[in-house]
């Protein structure tokens, strides 16, 4: 059994040093370290060269994206293991000894817990691991793995897979764990082994894309949405929802006239999901208030 871990970075420069700190601290050693470095502009590729040696592998593409590099480090990889972790997260210490006993033949993909980290404050932690079925656990409103840097996937399913989708970013993660929950078995680890780490340049807080890119992956499955009607109508819905997103942010504020311009942008977006829960919300509160 051995591992890789695969590091996709962009612009990160000396920040990355918490990041690779995590990784060669481990208390089971990975058998290599390998950044993809994704076309940075401001010498990242050089200064882990300078500063890790022989410790990290740095492996340069032109600018691509996170998919694409992700999988040119698991394509580059020797191990039969990948650890995946993005260039701004955190493995805690006994993170690849704690899974490693979970990395045998009846498995492709061993899931931890995480926890949410801003400025080395923990904000939320994960619940239990699930342990109904992997693909009607992943497959919701949200992602429960929130991070590429949770699991630890199998090289063979990987190939199998195809790897990553570039065309579902920033939620190719998800797609791939969906994709492999419907051909391959997931292990399940309860103990909290990975810091998602905050901040304000995460590739989620650009809802448009987000939205794009969820919608492209949940209609990838069109029998599992027709078991989940209400995940068809937000599916349906979000593609009125989304030109009204602006305005719906600051009706979230409060601004009465948000609810105008969301009905001249497109009508039908106050008949989206997000705009009749916030409605549902509004008279809610002002029936508490009487």
């Amino acid at each position: 059994m051995t591992i890789s871990v695969v590091i996709p970075a962009y612009n990160r420069g000396s920040q990355i040093k918490a990041t690779l700190d995590s990784v060669l601290n481990q208390t089971l050693a990975p058998l290599e370290v390998l950044v993809v470095d994704d076309g940075s502009t401001d010498g990242t590729g050089e200064w882990i060269e300078v500063n890790y040696a022989e410790k990290v592998r740095v492996v340069r593409q032109p600018n691509g994206g996170v998919a694409r590099a992700r999988n040119r480090g698991w394509r580059e990889a020797k191990g039969e293991w990948i650890a995946f972790l993005d260039h701004d997260d955190l493995f805690r210490l006994h993170k690849l000894e704690t899974l490693a006993p979970f990395l045998d033949a009846k498995c492709d993909v061993v899931v931890s817990r995480w926890r949410e980290v801003r400025g080395g404050e923990v904000e939320l932690q994960s619940p239990v691991v699930s342990r109904r079925s992997a693909f009607g656990w992943l497959f919701g409103w949200n992602n429960p793995l929130v991070s590429a840097s949770v699991p630890l996937v199998r090289r063979a399913a990987l190939e199998r897979s195809g790897g990553f989708d570039p065309l579902c970013v920033p939620a190719d993660d998800w797609d791939l764990w969906l994709r492999l929950a419907r051909t391959s078995r997931f292990a399940f680890c309860d103990e909290v082994l990975t810091d998602y780490v905050l901040h304000p340049n995460q590739q989620r807080l650009d809802e448009r894309r987000m939205f794009r890119a969820v919608r492209r992956t949940l209609s990838k499955h069109p029998l599992a949405l027709m078991k989940r009607p209400l995940l068809l109508w937000w599916l349906v819905g979000s593609g009125v929802f989304v030109p009204s997103l602006p305005a719906y942010e600051r009706a979230k504020c409060g601004q009465v006239g948000a609810w105008r311009e969301a009905w001249r942008l497109h009508p039908m977006s106050l008949l989206s999901p997000q705009w009749l829960a916030l409605a549902a919300k509004k008279l809610q509160g002002r029936f508490r208030a009487k």
